[in-house]
């Protein structure tokens, strides 16, 4: 076998422990960086040999990849969504067996899919296949840093050890314990995770470690898991096929003969008192009384785990049906049905509302591994975290736009406003420009980068945001639309009524058929002094009634413009005017339709038609609402 160096997982049980044990078992933060990984880092890799991600990028010119290689590689690169295409990239490298061509392809997919722990084992295959063992085994580590709960990784992880560590090498015991040791403290709560312990615990019996078979049994009798009977069972034979002295440590042994002294008592000179009971059972000479001296101290471990078990099978009962219910436990980019999404959130509500803080962790980590494209139990996950870490929203946010849902406005909003509720300006900008240069035209998140600078004092960012949007809008519609914004940015918060006057009456020029534009504009016009705003508010009137609107709706402005005559207007002349004006409009009407009763349009083909002006309210803004 080939010799791996025993470094990390010999120190199990002290400080690299900590990295699963701490992180993932008592769940602050449920961190997954390089610290978290078992004890991957700069110096231990440069040591050992083994690449880090970056070295492991090559580009065409640094070899002669395989000649079907570019043509695989093209479609991903122009679509990484396309899951499809990475399977027959990775499928092709594979059977070429090209090293650095297989490192490019994989170190790619992995940005996009790290959840995909069958591929982990096949790339550390391909390395292992190549004798490269120290690569194989950092491939499997950052497998496990990626997917932590992956206890099929896990599992191929520690085989990988077994058959590469040098069985000579006294190390190499504690190396195998300390992986299994990171493993269950990663997904040991994991309801599936049967099989990691039973592995665990044949392996410490092969070594002939009685005692540390108890311990693991301790352990796993109070985890809700699958097979829990069949765990409980096992612990049951273990009791009766081995002495007590070889299966609990000294002070245990101790103290459980002292607990059964004090109960049934001890009869005869052989027997002695209380603290004197030496650490085995030497002291009993009388073989009857020695059988009897074991059996009861079986019972009565077995006694002390019934209630565990009892306790434990209770547990399982309320999280049966849900279990049942998760029919895809891995990840996939095929859609999940509604039965089993329905199923993740009843679950989780179940758990938050009865579970432990580590358990609603570990369950929400196995949710987003197979609901990983959805963006409703990410942002449910982070919200949970709100209440138990900062760190782990943001890392629940990170992982979710970084990596699985690079396209999706609404988390990295939300990250965005979580960022600013923690002071972190900067980092709340980064992340919507991010996400604006990745998915362009999006009206919230181009508003919401508004809004950010208004809320902060940038008043002239925000103005040039809005002004950048209305010069590379890619239509009049939506040109029209950042431009009310735009005005109502100047004149509500910069109190610039000229400067928002000539944005609307610019965005008129471009889009005269846009009803929307003259509701604002008399909108604004009308919050100010009317006497002395009478000029601008008759001004736009005019452009309404004689602009390209429909004649529908340059009858209500008209009707309207006599209203405000008549109710604040200075001068009786431009009311007659007005009226004037108004019943010529619905003499023209009136011909429209008569030509329309004889087959012609009574509208104009561009036109809008939807408003209806006898509906018109007296409140402009609840106009403008109700026109939309």
């Amino acid at each position: 076998k080939t010799s791996l160096t025993n470094r990390s997982f010999t120190d199990a049980a002290g400080e690299q422990l900590t990295d699963f044990g701490t992180e993932i078992m008592s769940v602050t933060e449920m961190e997954q960086s390089p610290d978290s990984s078992p004890d991957v880092n700069e110096e231990t890799a440069q040591e050992s040999g083994i690449p880090n991600i970056q070295s492991l990028h090559t580009t065409d010119d640094e070899a002669l990849f395989p000649p079907e290689y570019e043509k695989f590689w093209k479609v991903v690169e122009e679509n990484p969504q396309d899951f499809t295409g990475w399977v027959y990239l990775l499928q092709y490298v594979e059977q070429e067996n090209h090293l650095l061509a297989a490192r490019k392809a994989f170190d790619r997919f992995f940005t996009h899919y790290p959840y995909c722990y069958g591929y982990w084992k096949k790339y550390a295959d391909l390395e292992k296949r190549h004798d490269n063992i120290k690569q194989s085994d950092e491939v499997y580590r950052r497998g496990l840093q990626a997917i932590p709960l992956s206890v099929d990784l896990w599992i191929h992880y520690i085989n990988f050890l077994k058959e590469t560590l040098d069985p000579v090498d006294p190390e190499t015991n504690n190396t195998v314990r300390g992986a299994y040791e990171h493993a269950v403290l990663a997904a040991g709560t994991d309801f599936r995770s049967d099989r990691l312990w039973e592995m665990y615990i044949n392996w410490e019996n092969e070594q002939g470690n009685l005692r540390e078979v108890t311990v693991i049994y301790d352990r796993i009798l109070g985890i809700p898991t699958q097979l829990y009977s069949h765990h409980f069972q096992r612990f049951k034979e273990h009791i009766q096929n081995n002495l007590p002295r070889d299966l609990l440590a000294p002070e245990q042994f101790i103290q459980l003969r002292r607990e059964l002294a004090s109960v049934n008592g001890h009869s005869g000179d052989d027997a002695p008192p209380g603290d004197d009971l030496p650490s085995g059972i030497e002291d009993i000479t009388d073989p009857a009384k020695l059988i009897t001296e074991i059996e009861n101290m079986r019972h009565r471990i077995q006694e002390i785990h019934q209630e565990i078990f009892n306790h434990n099978e209770h547990e399982v009962s309320k999280r049966w049906t849900f279990e049942e219910g998760i029919k895809r436990p891995y990840f996939h980019v095929k859609p999940l049905e509604k039965a089993q999404l329905k199923n993740w959130k009843e679950y989780l509500e179940f758990e938050i509302e009865n579970g432990t803080h580590e358990r609603v962790v570990v369950l929400f980590e196995r949710c987003v591994i197979s609901c990983a494209l959805y963006e409703d139990f990410w942002i449910k996950y982070a919200k949970y975290m709100e209440n138990h870490s900062i760190e782990g929203v943001r890392h629940g946010y990170s992982r979710a736009c970084t990596i699985h849902l690079p396209k999706k406005p609404m988390v990295h909003m939300l990250w965005a406003a979580f960022e600013e509720q923690q002071g972190n300006i900067n980092e709340a900008r980064r992340i919507l420009k991010t996400f604006e240069e990745c998915v362009l035209g999006l009206a919230m998140v181009r508003l919401r980068r508004v809004s950010l600078e208004r809320r902060h004092g940038n008043m002239e960012e925000a103005e040039h945001l809005l002004q950048e949007a209305v010069k590379n809008a890619k239509s009049s519609g939506e040109s029209s639309f950042y431009a009310i914004k735009l005005a109502r940015h100047l004149f509500k918060v910069q109190k610039n009524l000229p400067k928002a006057r000539k944005v609307l009456l610019e965005a008129i020029e471009r889009d005269k058929e846009n009803t929307k534009l003259y509701l604002n504009l008399l909108e604004m016009e009308y919050s100010g002094d009317l006497k002395q705003n009478e000029e601008n508010i008759l001004t736009c009137f005019d452009k309404a009634v004689n602009g390209a609107l429909s004649i529908k709706m340059r009858i209500t402005f008209s009707q309207r413009k006599v209203e405000f005559l008549e109710d604040f207007g200075s001068d009786v002349n431009k009311l007659l005017d007005a009226y004037d004006e108004h019943q010529t409009l619905l003499k023209e009407q009136d011909s429209l339709k008569r030509k329309a009763e004889n087959g012609y349009e009574l509208y104009s083909p561009h036109a809008p038609k939807s408003i209806n002006s006898s509906l018109w309210p007296q409140n402009w803004t609840q106009y403008l609402t109700s026109a939309e």
